[in-house]
């Protein structure tokens, strides 16, 4: 089951590489939720950053400067790091007056949303997708809104990332040093949607712990996806 892609503290565990995301500058957007969530599937299949951005709200945007680029460019990645399978629903509800948001003490939205969208999927028999995001409508029409980190939450994150770098060079040459026939199971697998079941292979298989096994099976999977894009 894949996490829930949002932007707060998952970027720690889910870190990706990126390239600068600041200084976009939006001019229209979304009429409709509808119409919104399609273009957001729409660029996330594409692996589409500039297509992404378009849809942040500007108040959020501006949230990002030299101390927090690396931060938001892994969560941004992160979000579009798997493809949206057709067949996915989704739902909106409004964000009342007083109801709590989400990443309470580690980071803070810059406006307050007036909807949630969560989209739900399945794929294969095991694998479960969920996207949660959060909505504004202006006189440019539907954007969304994500919180600004606290100055902790990115302190914290300046002094993991070494840490995390470390994991992704390692889960990357665990997956390199795939042989058959493992290699081949753990593919079988992600193609009839068991990567729970591919990962309890993989640590059987290897002596590493189930983590490890996710870890590498999530790895592997985002590989095949991307060998499917157009290039």
């Amino acid at each position: 089951m894949r996490a829930i892609s949002t932007l707060g503290i998952c970027v720690l565990l889910t870190a990706l590489p990126g390239c600068s995301l600041s200084g976009a500058k939006i001019v229209t957007h979304p009429a409709t939720i509808d119409e919104f969530v399609k273009q957001y599937v729409a660029a996330v299949n594409a692996q589409d950053l500039a297509a992404y951005r378009s849809l942040l709200n500007s108040n959020a945007l501006a949230c990002i400067n030299a101390e927090s680029n690396d931060f938001y460019d892994r969560a941004f990645r992160s979000d579009i790091r798997h493809p949206v399978p057709t067949g996915y629903k989704f739902t909106a509800k409004k964000v009342g007056k007083d109801d709590k948001l989400a990443f309470e003490g580690y980071a803070v939205f810059p406006v307050r949303p007036s909807h949630q969208v969560q989209i739900d999927y399945t794929q294969g028999m095991e694998n479960t997708g969920v996207l949660l995001f959060w909505l504004i409508h202006d006189s440019t029409g539907w954007s969304e809104v994500f919180p600004c980190a606290t100055p902790e939450t990115l302190k914290s994150f300046k002094t993991q990332l070494p840490e995390i770098k470390a994991h992704e060079e390692k889960t990357k040459v665990l997956v390199a040093g795939l042989k058959e026939p493992l290699r081949g199971e753990l593919i079988a697998l992600l193609k009839q949607g068991k990567s729970s079941t591919a990962a309890t292979r993989y640590a059987e298989s290897t002596g590493a712990d189930h983590e490890m096994g996710m870890f590498v099976v999530e790895e592997l999977e985002y590989q095949l996806e991307n060998e499917k894009r157009p290039q």
